[in-house]
């Protein structure tokens, strides 16, 4: 059992490693900040079950959406902008 979960341990911490020089800062940040959401959510649905009051469920998976689709629009726009250099450049 032990040598299951270091294998996962280190199966997680070398998914997260890029190189072996170093660690994606990228990855490790969106990593904490959904580790962080994910609790946060978990708080918040813990606390409307005992109260049984889910009013602003709407509001909040309306800011989770719009959040997911801001982050997936910058990335497109990235990827655009660097088609576009590499179309510019081979001109």
């Amino acid at each position: 059992m032990k040598k299951k979960l270091q294998e996962i341990l280190n199966n997680v911490m070398n998914s997260l490693n890029t190189s072996k020089a170093g660690w994606s800062a990228r990855k490790l940040t969106a990593f904490s900040v959904m580790a962080c959401v994910i609790m946060a959510h978990g708080a918040w649905l813990k606390t409307c079950f005992f109260s049984e009051d889910f009013s602003l469920l709407s509001e909040v998976l309306i800011i989770d959406y719009s959040f997911v689709a801001a982050l997936l629009g910058m990335t497109t726009y990235q990827n655009i902008k660097q088609d576009e250099k590499k179309d510019n450049e081979s001109k």
